[in-house]
């Protein structure tokens, strides 16, 4: 397991700071632009290979681990976790339907199908292989089920949008700085309760492209945290064949 391999770690996690904000009007422009900027942007974003710490706050344990993430949408995930002198002590691949962990610490293997619970058992990550993917690239697909409704801004030109179902109950909110580079996600389940919020910070720039380097996750049912912190992103790398494989098929 992941947190096998690291010692418990305190953490000085940053808090979100609630700013005054003002209704737009229903016919402001900003919302559908902001959204559809979004939702191109997402689904140019395919793929990702970078170094990462991920510093987690649970209420079984606390730790901090140095990774290499590789990741292509919609399901496929290879996490390294480095130790000392940066070898390999665990690996973690997930192809889309089966994932395969190895620790080199005490030579265990594992496999199965994917399911829900595999990062939380892992990382302690309450989120599906593909929500961890989504965030990772800093670019979450847009649910095109959802409708942007009830739109309000602050004195600074940040944008946050409510999306709603076809019964208008809010399902995702989304926040947007004055550049129009997406903050912050919330997920709620179907009777409006929030399940997950996600903050996008430290913006800069990767081949062109302006990319979050730090994701801050809080779970609302579990009430944990994680914190990823980017470093050396590649965009669209080259993935080798076999790469979200341990063992041969």
């Amino acid at each position: 397991m992941f947190v096998s391999v690291i010692a418990a770690a305190n953490f000085n996690w940053s808090c979100a700071t609630t700013i005054p904000t003002f209704p737009l009007a229903p016919d402001d422009p900003r919302p559908s632009a902001l959204v559809a900027r979004w939702d191109e942007m997402a689904r140019q974003r395919q793929s990702l290979r970078a170094r990462a710490t991920l510093a987690v706050d649970a209420d079984d344990m606390r730790f901090r681990l140095r990774q290499v993430l590789v990741l292509e949408r919609p399901s496929r995930l290879r996490v390294e976790v480095m130790g000392f002198l940066d070898q390999t002590v665990a690996v973690l691949v997930i192809d889309g339907e089966r994932y395969e962990f190895f620790s080199a610490q005490d030579r265990t293997y594992e496999s199965g199908e994917v399911h829900e619970g595999l990062l939380w058992q892992y990382t302690r990550i309450d989120l599906s292989a593909d929500e961890a993917i989504d965030l990772l690239l800093g670019a979450p697909i847009l649910d095109r089920t959802l409708h942007p409704t009830r739109a309000r801004a602050s004195e600074a030109g940040a944008v946050f949008i409510d999306l709603v179902d076809d019964r208008d109950i809010v399902r995702e909110r989304v926040g947007f700085d004055p550049a129009g580079r997406l903050t912050e996600l919330e997920v709620r389940n179907a009777a409006g309760a929030l399940e997950w919020r996600a903050r996008f910070l430290d913006y800069a720039d990767v081949e062109g492209t302006d990319v979050a380097h730090t994701i801050v996750i809080d779970g609302s049912v579990s009430e944990t945290r994680a914190e990823i912190v980017l470093r050396d992103i590649e965009l669209a790398p080259d993935l080798p064949s076999g790469l979200f494989q341990l063992r041969a098929r």
